[in-house]
């Protein structure tokens, strides 16, 4: 591992989600997190499961309608190009939010299992190093984009 992070590896794929290097919005992102790519411990090469974990500083009010939100995972890992005219490789919704729990709504994970499974790979149609974007049903651009890395 580098750096002084002692997080220890899961396997699978990861995202960190934050604003968009070309945003157009003002305000800071409404939903930021992580996207973990997995296939429930298995410990295979093929994602079948991606589960949302938001960050501590997100957006607690947003949280229960994210089932009107779109990941999209591009064709490339160009974040010099604009989201919007990236083309996509994989795409999928989240769904409903479950209710907070008194004293435990910072961390509330989404487990989603894909409708098709996602190759934790480089090249091909695999998805590590490839760009991915939290849309809002509503709105023209990203709110969130991170590159997709091993865990």
């Amino acid at each position: 591992m580098c750096g002084d992070n002692p997080r220890q590896s899961y396997g699978g794929a990861l995202a960190v989600l934050s604003l968009p290097l070309r945003s157009t919005r003002l305000m800071a992102p409404a939903i930021a997190g992580r996207l973990t790519f997995h296939d429930c411990g298995k410990g295979g090469a093929v994602a079948t499961h991606v589960t949302y974990t938001p960050d501590e500083n997100s957006d607690r009010d947003i949280l229960p309608n994210l089932e009107s939100y779109v990941v999209g995972i591009h064709d490339t890992g160009d974040l010099t190009k604009s989201a919007i005219i990236s083309p996509f490789l994989y795409k999928f919704s989240l769904p409903q939010t479950p209710p907070a729990t008194p004293g435990n709504d910072h961390e509330r994970p989404i487990d989603v299992p894909l409708s098709q499974p996602m190759k934790i790979e480089v090249g091909g149609d695999g998805i590590i190093g490839r760009r991915v974007t939290l849309w809002s049903q509503h709105a023209v651009d990203p709110i969130a984009e991170g590159i997709i890395g091993y865990n």
